[in-house]
C-alpha cells in the first residue's frame, strides 16, 4: 500500500513537471508550428491513438514499442490543446465538450491495449471492465458535481492525467520486462484506484452539497 501511495505521488509530480515542460517548449518556439486551433489537437489526439488496438493484436515486440510511442503522442496533444487554448485566449464550450468527450475515448482505447497484450483470462477481463467503469465514473463524477457548482480540480486519487502515465508506465514496464502479470496486476491496480477516486469524489460532492457529515 505505501508502494502505491508513493508511486501516485510520483506520477503527480511527474504530470506537474510535464505541464511545465510543455509550457516553456511553447514559449521557446513550439507555438509557432502548432495550429492556433485547440480543437485539432483535440481530434488529432483520437485519431493518433485509434489505431493502436490494431497494432498490439499483432503481437509482435516491435508493435508494443509503437502502441507505446502514439499513446504517448496522442497524451502530450492531448496536454498541449488545453495550453495552445489558454496561450491564444481560444477556450470555448466547444473545446471544452470535445476535450471531455474524446478524452473518455483514448481512455477506453489506452485500456483495451493493455488488455489485448496481455488479457489474464477471466479475470484480467473483469480488471478491465472495472477500470474501465471506475474510469468514467470519475470523469461523470467531476462533470455533475461542476455542473451543480463544486468545483473537483485537484480532487481525487488518481485523475485523468495520472490515470494515462500509469498505463504508459505499465506498457513501459512490460515491454522492458516482458512478464505477462505486469499487465494483469496494472489493470488490477487501475481497477482499484480509478474505482476509489470516484467514492471519494463522490463524499466530497456529497459533503459539499450538505449531504455529508
Amino acid at each position: 500500500m505505501y508502494l502505491v501511495v508513493v508511486s501516485i505521488v510520483v506520477l503527480g509530480k511527474l504530470k506537474d513537471e510535464i505541464e511545465r515542460i510543455g509550457r516553456r517548449a511553447l514559449e521557446k518556439g513550439l507555438i509557432k508550428i502548432l495550429p492556433r486551433n485547440p480543437n485539432i489537437l483535440t481530434v488529432s489526439s483520437l485519431l493518433i491513438a485509434f489505431p493502436t488496438p490494431l497494432i498490439v493484436l499483432m503481437h509482435v515486440y516491435w508493435t508494443y514499442i509503437t502502441a507505446l510511442v502514439l499513446l504517448t503522442l496522442a497524451s502530450g496533444f492531448d496536454m498541449l490543446d488545453g495550453l495552445v487554448a489558454r496561450y491564444w485566449g481560444r477556450t470555448s464550450k466547444l473545446g471544452a465538450f470535445l476535450d471531455s468527450t474524446l478524452d473518455r475515448y483514448i481512455d477506453f482505447i489506452a485500456l483495451i491495449d493493455l488488455w489485448l497484450i496481455h488479457d489474464g483470462g477471466f479475470l484480467g477481463t473483469i480488471f478491465l471492465l472495472l477500470a474501465l467503469f471506475g474510469s468514467l465514473m470519475t470523469s461523470y463524477a467531476r462533470a455533475r458535481a461542476e455542473a451543480l457548482g463544486v468545483r473537483m480540480l485537484g480532487v481525487g486519487l488518481l485523475e485523468r492525467e495520472e490515470r494515462l502515465l500509469l498505463i504508459l508506465a505499465i506498457l513501459i514496464i512490460y515491454i522492458i520486462t516482458q512478464l505477462g502479470s505486469i499487465i494483469f496486476y496494472g489493470l488490477l491496480l487501475l481497477a482499484v484506484l480509478t474505482n476509489v477516486t470516484a467514492i471519494e469524489r463522490l463524499l466530497v460532492v456529497a459533503k459539499s452539497l450538505g449531504g455529508g457529515p
